[in-house]
Protein backbone atom coordinates (compact mmCIF):
# COMPACT_ATOMS: atom_id res chain seq x y z
CA UNK A 1 0.00 0.00 0.00
CA UNK A 2 1.52 3.50 -1.04
CA UNK A 3 0.47 6.39 1.03
CA UNK A 4 -0.29 9.46 -0.98
CA UNK A 5 0.89 12.65 -0.43
CA UNK A 6 -1.27 14.99 1.48
CA UNK A 7 -0.66 18.53 3.21
CA UNK A 8 -1.65 18.42 6.63
CA UNK A 9 -2.83 15.96 8.73
CA UNK A 10 -6.74 14.85 8.84
CA UNK A 11 -8.72 13.69 12.14
CA UNK A 12 -10.81 11.25 12.73
CA UNK A 13 -13.91 9.99 14.96
CA UNK A 14 -14.60 6.72 15.83
CA UNK A 15 -17.92 5.80 17.46
CA UNK A 16 -17.77 2.48 19.52
CA UNK A 17 -16.21 -0.06 17.51
CA UNK A 18 -16.92 0.84 14.27
CA UNK A 19 -13.42 0.43 12.57
CA UNK A 20 -12.89 -3.16 14.24
CA UNK A 21 -9.76 -4.55 14.07
CA UNK A 22 -8.07 -1.20 14.72
CA UNK A 23 -4.73 -2.54 14.26
CA UNK A 24 -5.80 -2.68 10.80
CA UNK A 25 -7.92 0.15 10.12
CA UNK A 26 -5.10 2.49 12.32
CA UNK A 27 -2.51 1.52 9.72
CA UNK A 28 -4.91 2.35 6.99
CA UNK A 29 -5.63 5.62 7.93
CA UNK A 30 -2.37 6.50 8.73
CA UNK A 31 -0.93 5.65 5.18
CA UNK A 32 -3.46 7.92 3.72
CA UNK A 33 -2.34 11.16 6.25
CA UNK A 34 -5.05 10.36 8.77
CA UNK A 35 -4.07 11.07 12.45
CA UNK A 36 -5.07 8.36 15.33
CA UNK A 37 -8.58 8.05 15.76
CA UNK A 38 -10.41 9.69 18.87
CA UNK A 39 -13.24 7.38 19.76
CA UNK A 40 -17.06 8.13 21.53
CA UNK A 41 -19.15 5.71 23.00
CA UNK A 42 -21.86 6.59 21.37
CA UNK A 43 -23.96 8.70 18.34
CA UNK A 44 -24.65 11.20 20.72
CA UNK A 45 -21.95 11.06 22.08
CA UNK A 46 -20.18 11.93 18.39
CA UNK A 47 -23.05 14.60 17.73
CA UNK A 48 -21.96 16.42 21.19
CA UNK A 49 -17.95 16.04 20.65
CA UNK A 50 -18.44 17.67 17.05
CA UNK A 51 -20.31 20.68 17.83
CA UNK A 52 -17.10 21.85 19.76
CA UNK A 53 -14.31 20.38 17.76
CA UNK A 54 -13.98 19.30 14.27
CA UNK A 55 -13.33 16.32 12.32
CA UNK A 56 -12.58 15.52 8.63
CA UNK A 57 -14.15 11.70 8.80
CA UNK A 58 -16.55 10.28 10.96
CA UNK A 59 -16.27 6.32 11.58
CA UNK A 60 -19.95 4.97 12.60
CA UNK A 61 -22.07 1.90 13.02
CA UNK A 62 -25.00 1.73 11.07
CA UNK A 63 -25.78 -1.70 11.42
CA UNK A 64 -29.68 -2.64 12.50
CA UNK A 65 -29.98 1.43 12.18
CA UNK A 66 -33.43 2.18 12.74
CA UNK A 67 -35.23 5.81 11.50
CA UNK A 68 -34.16 7.41 14.60
CA UNK A 69 -30.82 6.32 14.31
CA UNK A 70 -30.55 7.71 10.16
CA UNK A 71 -32.67 10.87 11.03
CA UNK A 72 -29.91 11.54 14.34
CA UNK A 73 -27.10 11.28 11.49
CA UNK A 74 -28.50 13.39 8.93
CA UNK A 75 -29.44 16.29 11.09
CA UNK A 76 -26.98 16.15 13.98
CA UNK A 77 -23.93 14.42 12.39
CA UNK A 78 -23.76 15.17 8.48
CA UNK A 79 -23.93 18.94 8.49
CA UNK A 80 -20.97 19.71 10.20
CA UNK A 81 -18.37 16.84 9.32
CA UNK A 82 -17.00 16.52 5.50
CA UNK A 83 -16.93 12.62 5.38
CA UNK A 84 -18.77 9.92 7.13
CA UNK A 85 -18.14 6.16 6.65
CA UNK A 86 -20.75 3.91 7.83
CA UNK A 87 -19.96 0.08 8.89
CA UNK A 88 -22.17 -3.24 9.53
CA UNK A 89 -21.47 -6.86 9.77
CA UNK A 90 -24.38 -7.59 7.66
CA UNK A 91 -25.88 -4.47 5.70
CA UNK A 92 -29.11 -4.93 3.53
CA UNK A 93 -29.66 -2.76 -0.04
CA UNK A 94 -32.34 -1.33 1.70
CA UNK A 95 -30.01 -0.64 5.18
CA UNK A 96 -27.45 1.14 2.65
CA UNK A 97 -29.90 3.01 0.61
CA UNK A 98 -31.23 4.69 4.08
CA UNK A 99 -27.51 5.31 4.53
CA UNK A 100 -27.28 7.42 1.52
CA UNK A 101 -29.88 9.22 2.16
CA UNK A 102 -29.00 10.19 5.47
CA UNK A 103 -25.61 11.42 4.13
CA UNK A 104 -23.14 8.75 4.57
CA UNK A 105 -21.81 8.40 1.67
CA UNK A 106 -18.87 5.25 1.91
CA UNK A 107 -19.87 1.83 2.94
CA UNK A 108 -17.10 -0.57 4.24
CA UNK A 109 -18.30 -4.47 5.62
CA UNK A 110 -17.89 -5.17 9.07
CA UNK A 111 -14.97 -5.99 10.30
CA UNK A 112 -12.62 -4.32 8.33
CA UNK A 113 -10.34 -5.05 5.93
CA UNK A 114 -7.50 -3.49 5.03
CA UNK A 115 -8.10 -2.83 0.94
CA UNK A 116 -11.59 -2.07 1.14
CA UNK A 117 -11.16 0.75 4.23
CA UNK A 118 -8.38 1.98 1.79
CA UNK A 119 -10.75 2.06 -1.30
CA UNK A 120 -13.33 3.80 0.45
CA UNK A 121 -10.57 6.86 2.25
CA UNK A 122 -8.93 6.75 -1.44
CA UNK A 123 -12.48 7.65 -2.91
CA UNK A 124 -13.21 10.51 0.32
CA UNK A 125 -9.43 11.96 -0.42
CA UNK A 126 -10.41 12.55 -4.12
CA UNK A 127 -13.48 14.12 -3.41
CA UNK A 128 -11.43 16.68 -1.12
CA UNK A 129 -9.15 17.39 -4.33
CA UNK A 130 -9.91 20.37 -6.22
CA UNK A 131 -12.16 19.91 -8.97
CA UNK A 132 -9.61 19.00 -12.40
CA UNK A 133 -9.22 21.66 -14.75
CA UNK A 134 -9.59 19.71 -17.41
CA UNK A 135 -12.71 19.77 -19.61
CA UNK A 136 -13.06 16.92 -21.87
CA UNK A 137 -15.30 16.46 -25.32
CA UNK A 138 -18.60 14.70 -24.99
CA UNK A 139 -19.54 13.81 -28.26
CA UNK A 140 -23.23 12.75 -28.74
CA UNK A 141 -24.07 10.13 -31.24
CA UNK A 142 -27.62 10.38 -32.31
CA UNK A 143 -30.58 9.60 -34.77
CA UNK A 144 -34.36 10.07 -34.29
CA UNK A 145 -34.96 6.91 -36.51
CA UNK A 146 -34.09 3.04 -35.53
CA UNK A 147 -31.92 1.10 -37.55
CA UNK A 148 -29.47 3.67 -39.11
CA UNK A 149 -26.56 2.17 -37.21
CA UNK A 150 -26.06 4.75 -34.39
CA UNK A 151 -24.34 2.06 -31.73
CA UNK A 152 -22.48 0.92 -34.42
CA UNK A 153 -21.38 4.23 -35.08
CA UNK A 154 -20.52 5.35 -31.17
CA UNK A 155 -18.99 2.06 -30.56
CA UNK A 156 -16.24 2.71 -33.51
CA UNK A 157 -16.09 6.33 -33.01
CA UNK A 158 -15.16 5.57 -29.25
CA UNK A 159 -12.36 2.96 -30.65
CA UNK A 160 -11.02 5.49 -33.07
CA UNK A 161 -10.46 8.22 -30.64
CA UNK A 162 -8.41 5.52 -28.57
CA UNK A 163 -6.70 4.27 -31.28
CA UNK A 164 -5.36 7.91 -32.73
CA UNK A 165 -5.32 9.37 -29.14
CA UNK A 166 -3.14 7.11 -27.05
CA UNK A 167 -2.76 8.95 -24.41
CA UNK A 168 -6.63 10.36 -23.77
CA UNK A 169 -8.88 8.63 -21.76
CA UNK A 170 -11.86 7.59 -23.47
CA UNK A 171 -15.27 6.70 -22.42
CA UNK A 172 -17.92 4.82 -24.40
CA UNK A 173 -21.95 5.70 -22.26
CA UNK A 174 -24.98 3.49 -23.37
CA UNK A 175 -27.30 6.36 -22.69
CA UNK A 176 -29.81 4.26 -23.96
CA UNK A 177 -29.82 3.11 -20.03
CA UNK A 178 -32.21 0.18 -20.04
CA UNK A 179 -31.55 -2.72 -22.78
CA UNK A 180 -28.73 -0.56 -25.11
CA UNK A 181 -26.70 -2.74 -27.96
CA UNK A 182 -23.23 -1.56 -26.89
CA UNK A 183 -22.84 -4.46 -24.42
CA UNK A 184 -24.36 -7.35 -26.92
CA UNK A 185 -22.20 -5.19 -30.08
CA UNK A 186 -18.56 -5.83 -27.83
CA UNK A 187 -20.48 -8.59 -25.98
CA UNK A 188 -19.53 -7.94 -23.10
CA UNK A 189 -20.27 -8.99 -19.28
CA UNK A 190 -19.85 -6.22 -17.39
CA UNK A 191 -20.51 -6.08 -13.29
CA UNK A 192 -21.87 -3.56 -13.09
CA UNK A 193 -23.65 -0.82 -14.66
CA UNK A 194 -25.30 2.33 -15.19
CA UNK A 195 -27.86 1.59 -13.13
CA UNK A 196 -25.44 1.06 -10.57
CA UNK A 197 -23.98 4.24 -10.99
CA UNK A 198 -27.25 6.22 -10.49
CA UNK A 199 -27.53 4.53 -7.01
CA UNK A 200 -23.87 6.46 -5.85
CA UNK A 201 -25.30 9.62 -7.80
CA UNK A 202 -24.44 12.00 -4.59
CA UNK A 203 -21.32 10.04 -4.43
CA UNK A 204 -19.46 10.08 -8.10
CA UNK A 205 -15.73 10.70 -8.50
CA UNK A 206 -13.56 9.89 -11.17
CA UNK A 207 -12.37 6.77 -8.73
CA UNK A 208 -15.96 5.82 -8.48
CA UNK A 209 -16.60 5.74 -12.44
CA UNK A 210 -13.55 3.59 -13.09
CA UNK A 211 -14.43 1.16 -10.96
CA UNK A 212 -18.16 0.61 -12.11
CA UNK A 213 -17.27 0.63 -16.08
CA UNK A 214 -15.62 -2.12 -18.22
CA UNK A 215 -12.56 -2.49 -19.95
CA UNK A 216 -13.30 -2.24 -23.73
CA UNK A 217 -11.26 -2.32 -27.23
CA UNK A 218 -8.56 -0.39 -27.08
CA UNK A 219 -7.99 1.06 -23.74
CA UNK A 220 -11.84 2.56 -23.75
CA UNK A 221 -13.93 2.30 -20.18
CA UNK A 222 -17.59 1.27 -21.09
CA UNK A 223 -20.88 2.19 -19.02
CA UNK A 224 -23.26 -0.41 -20.45
CA UNK A 225 -27.15 0.19 -20.34
CA UNK A 226 -28.99 -1.74 -17.60
CA UNK A 227 -31.69 -4.45 -17.84
CA UNK A 228 -33.54 -3.47 -14.67
CA UNK A 229 -36.67 -1.40 -16.02
CA UNK A 230 -36.92 0.40 -12.71
CA UNK A 231 -33.58 2.49 -13.71
CA UNK A 232 -35.92 4.38 -16.24
CA UNK A 233 -37.25 6.55 -13.62
CA UNK A 234 -34.19 6.97 -11.85
CA UNK A 235 -31.87 8.57 -14.26
CA UNK A 236 -33.56 11.78 -14.68
CA UNK A 237 -32.46 15.51 -15.42
CA UNK A 238 -30.08 16.27 -12.28
CA UNK A 239 -28.72 12.85 -12.48
CA UNK A 240 -27.62 13.63 -15.87
CA UNK A 241 -25.97 16.36 -15.33
CA UNK A 242 -24.17 15.17 -12.44
CA UNK A 243 -23.08 11.57 -14.38
CA UNK A 244 -21.82 13.66 -17.77
CA UNK A 245 -20.28 16.44 -15.46
CA UNK A 246 -18.10 13.53 -13.75
CA UNK A 247 -17.64 12.22 -17.25
CA UNK A 248 -16.66 15.07 -18.61
CA UNK A 249 -14.11 15.74 -15.90
CA UNK A 250 -12.36 12.53 -15.50
CA UNK A 251 -12.02 11.28 -19.29
CA UNK A 252 -10.19 13.44 -22.56
CA UNK A 253 -13.55 11.77 -25.12
CA UNK A 254 -16.76 10.92 -23.75
CA UNK A 255 -19.18 9.39 -26.44
CA UNK A 256 -22.75 9.04 -25.30
CA UNK A 257 -24.97 6.25 -27.80
CA UNK A 258 -28.43 7.92 -27.58
CA UNK A 259 -31.85 6.66 -27.43
CA UNK A 260 -34.17 7.50 -29.84
CA UNK A 261 -36.78 9.29 -27.97
CA UNK A 262 -36.08 12.95 -27.09
CA UNK A 263 -36.79 12.53 -23.92
CA UNK A 264 -35.67 14.91 -20.81
CA UNK A 265 -32.63 12.60 -20.64
CA UNK A 266 -31.57 12.99 -24.41
CA UNK A 267 -32.69 16.38 -24.65
CA UNK A 268 -30.13 16.92 -21.25
CA UNK A 269 -27.09 15.12 -22.89
CA UNK A 270 -27.58 17.06 -26.09
CA UNK A 271 -27.37 20.23 -24.60
CA UNK A 272 -24.67 19.31 -22.96
CA UNK A 273 -22.46 17.65 -25.63
CA UNK A 274 -19.71 19.63 -27.57
CA UNK A 275 -20.49 17.61 -30.46
CA UNK A 276 -23.49 15.71 -32.17
CA UNK A 277 -22.71 12.90 -34.84
CA UNK A 278 -26.57 12.98 -36.37
CA UNK A 279 -26.48 9.65 -38.06
CA UNK A 280 -28.78 9.27 -41.39
CA UNK A 281 -28.51 7.02 -44.49
CA UNK A 282 -29.25 7.72 -48.40
CA UNK A 283 -32.85 7.10 -48.15
CA UNK A 284 -35.79 9.19 -48.16
CA UNK A 285 -37.32 8.15 -44.49
CA UNK A 286 -33.64 8.63 -43.19
CA UNK A 287 -33.55 11.96 -44.62
CA UNK A 288 -36.81 13.39 -43.85
CA UNK A 289 -36.40 12.32 -39.79
CA UNK A 290 -32.75 13.97 -40.33
CA UNK A 291 -33.99 17.19 -41.93
CA UNK A 292 -36.88 17.44 -39.25
CA UNK A 293 -34.21 16.44 -36.28
CA UNK A 294 -32.05 19.55 -37.75
CA UNK A 295 -35.28 21.78 -37.42
CA UNK A 296 -35.57 20.90 -33.81
CA UNK A 297 -32.11 21.33 -33.27
CA UNK A 298 -32.03 24.84 -34.33
CA UNK A 299 -35.08 25.94 -32.48
CA UNK A 300 -33.01 24.60 -29.38
CA UNK A 301 -30.63 26.76 -30.13
CA UNK A 302 -27.84 24.52 -31.44
CA UNK A 303 -25.36 26.09 -33.54
CA UNK A 304 -24.55 24.77 -37.12
CA UNK A 305 -21.16 23.79 -35.86
CA UNK A 306 -21.84 21.74 -33.35
CA UNK A 307 -23.59 19.13 -35.43
CA UNK A 308 -22.21 16.72 -37.56
CA UNK A 309 -24.18 15.21 -40.10
CA UNK A 310 -22.60 11.45 -40.86
CA UNK A 311 -24.07 9.27 -43.80
CA UNK A 312 -23.70 5.87 -42.84
CA UNK A 313 -23.63 2.33 -44.91
CA UNK A 314 -23.01 5.11 -47.68
CA UNK A 315 -22.88 3.10 -51.47
CA UNK A 316 -22.72 3.93 -54.85
CA UNK A 317 -26.01 1.82 -55.73
CA UNK A 318 -28.05 3.96 -53.39
CA UNK A 319 -30.56 5.75 -55.56
CA UNK A 320 -30.07 9.14 -53.30
CA UNK A 321 -26.54 11.10 -53.68
CA UNK A 322 -24.52 12.77 -51.21
CA UNK A 323 -25.39 16.15 -53.37
CA UNK A 324 -28.77 14.84 -52.80
CA UNK A 325 -28.95 14.50 -49.03
CA UNK A 326 -26.87 18.02 -49.15
CA UNK A 327 -29.50 19.86 -50.73
CA UNK A 328 -32.70 18.10 -48.99
CA UNK A 329 -30.67 18.87 -45.62
CA UNK A 330 -29.42 22.31 -46.74
CA UNK A 331 -25.83 21.72 -45.08
CA UNK A 332 -22.67 19.73 -45.77
CA UNK A 333 -21.97 16.25 -45.14
CA UNK A 334 -19.37 16.22 -42.71
CA UNK A 335 -18.72 12.42 -43.27
CA UNK A 336 -19.72 9.72 -45.09
CA UNK A 337 -19.06 5.95 -43.95
CA UNK A 338 -18.91 3.18 -46.74
CA UNK A 339 -21.31 0.49 -46.75
CA UNK A 340 -19.42 -3.05 -45.41
CA UNK A 341 -21.96 -5.09 -44.37
CA UNK A 342 -19.68 -8.26 -44.15
CA UNK A 343 -16.73 -6.29 -42.07
CA UNK A 344 -19.79 -5.10 -39.71
CA UNK A 345 -21.16 -8.50 -39.40
CA UNK A 346 -17.96 -10.44 -38.87
CA UNK A 347 -16.79 -7.94 -36.28
CA UNK A 348 -20.14 -7.68 -34.50
CA UNK A 349 -20.07 -11.61 -34.30
CA UNK A 350 -16.65 -11.66 -33.00
CA UNK A 351 -17.51 -8.89 -30.03
CA UNK A 352 -14.63 -6.26 -31.34
CA UNK A 353 -15.08 -3.12 -33.68
CA UNK A 354 -14.56 -2.90 -37.32
CA UNK A 355 -11.04 -1.23 -36.57
CA UNK A 356 -9.72 -4.59 -35.09
CA UNK A 357 -11.48 -6.85 -36.74
CA UNK A 358 -10.42 -5.72 -40.23
CA UNK A 359 -7.94 -2.15 -39.73
CA UNK A 360 -7.33 -1.28 -43.18
CA UNK A 361 -10.37 -1.72 -44.42
CA UNK A 362 -11.93 1.75 -46.32
CA UNK A 363 -15.07 1.71 -43.34
CA UNK A 364 -12.16 1.75 -40.60
CA UNK A 365 -10.21 4.56 -42.29
CA UNK A 366 -13.62 6.64 -42.37
CA UNK A 367 -13.97 6.22 -38.90
CA UNK A 368 -10.26 6.88 -37.84
CA UNK A 369 -10.72 10.43 -40.15
CA UNK A 370 -14.34 10.86 -38.32
CA UNK A 371 -11.88 10.39 -34.87
CA UNK A 372 -9.26 12.75 -36.06
CA UNK A 373 -11.58 15.59 -36.59
CA UNK A 374 -13.08 15.80 -33.79
CA UNK A 375 -9.78 15.32 -31.78
CA UNK A 376 -8.48 18.17 -34.35
CA UNK A 377 -5.12 15.32 -35.61
CA UNK A 378 -3.97 13.93 -38.93
CA UNK A 379 -4.66 10.79 -39.39
CA UNK A 380 -2.45 7.94 -40.89
CA UNK A 381 -4.18 7.47 -44.58
CA UNK A 382 -1.36 4.70 -45.51
CA UNK A 383 -3.33 1.60 -45.49
CA UNK A 384 -0.78 -0.45 -46.45
CA UNK A 385 1.20 0.42 -43.20
CA UNK A 386 -1.60 -0.19 -40.78
CA UNK A 387 -1.60 -3.49 -42.39
CA UNK A 388 1.76 -4.14 -41.53
CA UNK A 389 1.21 -2.67 -38.01
CA UNK A 390 -2.08 -4.51 -37.31
CA UNK A 391 -1.53 -7.94 -38.79
CA UNK A 392 -4.33 -7.97 -40.95
CA UNK A 393 -4.85 -11.38 -42.92
CA UNK A 394 -7.44 -10.48 -45.34
CA UNK A 395 -4.76 -8.83 -48.13
CA UNK A 396 -6.96 -10.78 -51.27
CA UNK A 397 -9.91 -9.32 -49.74
CA UNK A 398 -8.28 -5.52 -49.46
CA UNK A 399 -6.83 -5.75 -52.77
CA UNK A 400 -9.79 -7.20 -54.77
CA UNK A 401 -12.40 -4.52 -53.04
CA UNK A 402 -8.71 -1.79 -54.37
CA UNK A 403 -8.34 -0.65 -50.73
CA UNK A 404 -4.24 -1.33 -51.14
Amino acid sequence: MTAVPIPDTRTVLVVADADAPDAISSAVLTSRGFSAPERVDTLAAAAARLRTQPFDLVILPIGGAGPDVLSLIEHDIRPIVPFIIGTAADATQELILGALRAGIPEFVPAPMQADELDVALRRLLRRMEPTPSTRGTVVAVYSAKGGLGTTSVAVNLAAALAHEQPAARVALVDFVVVGGDVRVMLDLKPSYDIGDLVLKVDRIDGELLSSLMTPGPAGTLILPSSDRPEVQDLIEGAATSTILAQLRANFHFVVLDLEHYLGERTVGALDVADRIVLVTQLSVPALRSTQRTLDLFNRLGYPPSKVLVVVNRSNAESALTIGDAETVLGRPISAKLPNDFSACAEAMTKGVPVLEHEPGSALAGSFRQLAASMAGTPVVSNVASIVAENGDPRKRRLFRLGRV
